[in-house]
């Protein structure tokens, strides 16, 4: 004990700066590893998502166009409903919320929406992110980016398995409802025309507009005698699109069983094609032309090059 006195004193000032430096050396360190904490928890990266960005989505990243706060926040609510219905299971009450459109177009039974959407998506608790693209007097079209983690907790927003999809509210009377799974709309068309001599009639009944595609449901009428063919079912241009600026957009024909393409003598058809036309309010279609109808299959199978071809086009 007396030999460590004896060293400590004479020892003195260089223990004691010895002591100093340490405890300095240790504020230091609790500073910096205080500072480093605070600038994560208040850093986000720029590629991240908050609160207001999930839950105001109220300028359209298309058109810039801002909706009226009240719009906004209702639909917010709507959507935001649908997805802790589904997250919660509560699968009938989010069923609820779809328009019967939708249910119509995608989903005709609540298991066939269970099986096919929710179970597809909804296989942890999703959070999500939103933006506005597309709004007309009554339907407003968001894209949405399911998470499969807390985005809000972990920040990650780029993921494998992230599923992105276009939902559409719908506004009416009683409440808003949703279309899901890129579907956008559903319109009533009901224009029909005939070809000169009256015997052939095509109307085109109701178009179904997908974030990727339209579809039209079209009834074909064949008051001939002879089998007719409204395209050889190879060429998409056969049957397109034509939009007011004289553009035209070709079907998926070939997706298309070639049988129902002919019609027999008498017969009617009602058949669904679909065309690459993305969804674009500034696109508007003018009418629908089919170009090389086909007036006599047998006749046609043995002479191609004087077969008798139509042509009829219907404004929409």
């Amino acid at each position: 004990m007396n030999r460590f006195i004896r060293y400590f004193n004479q020892n003195r000032i260089r223990i004691i700066i010895t002591i100093l430096i340490v405890v300095f050396i240790i504020i230091i360190i609790q500073v910096v590893n205080y500072i480093l904490k605070q600038s994560r928890t208040e850093y986000q990266p720029s590629n991240s998502i908050t609160i207001e960005d999930t839950s105001i989505p109220s300028e359209s990243v298309i058109t810039g166009e801002k909706l009226p706060e009240e719009t906004t926040n209702t639909n917010i609510e709507t959507i935001q409903q649908f997805v802790d219905y589904c997250n919660n299971k509560q699968y009938e009450n989010a069923y609820n919320l779809l328009s019967q459109d939708c249910k119509d177009e995608l989903y005709n039974t609540l298991d066939t929406f269970i099986n096919n959407y929710c179970n597809n998506i909804f296989t942890t608790n999703i959070t999500y992110n939103l933006e506005l693209w597309h709004h007309t007097n009554s339907t407003y079209t968001y894209r949405i980016i399911y998470y499969e983690n807390n985005l809000l907790a972990t920040g990650e927003i780029n993921s494998s398995n992230n599923v992105e999809d276009y939902i559409t509210v719908v506004e009416n009377e009683e409440k808003n409802e949703l279309n899901i799974n890129n579907f956008v709309k559903k319109e009533t068309i009901n224009k029909t025309q005939s070809s000169e001599d009256g015997k052939i009639e095509i109307t085109a009944i109701n178009r179904y507009m997908y974030r990727d595609y339209e579809k039209y449901s079209v009834k074909i009428k064949n008051n001939t005698d002879k089998t007719i063919v409204i395209s050889e079912g190879e060429n998409g241009n056969d049957i397109c699109l034509v939009d007011t600026n004289e553009v035209e957009y070709d079907s998926i024909i070939n997706e298309l069983p070639l049988v129902s393409l002919e019609l027999q003598p008498g017969m009617e058809r009602t058949i669904n094609i679909r065309f690459y036309k993305m969804y674009n309010l500034y696109r508007t279609i003018d009418k629908i032309n089919f170009k090389n109808i086909i007036l006599d299959k047998e006749n046609y199978e043995q002479d191609k090059e004087n077969a008798q071809k139509i042509s009829i086009s219907i404004d929409i």
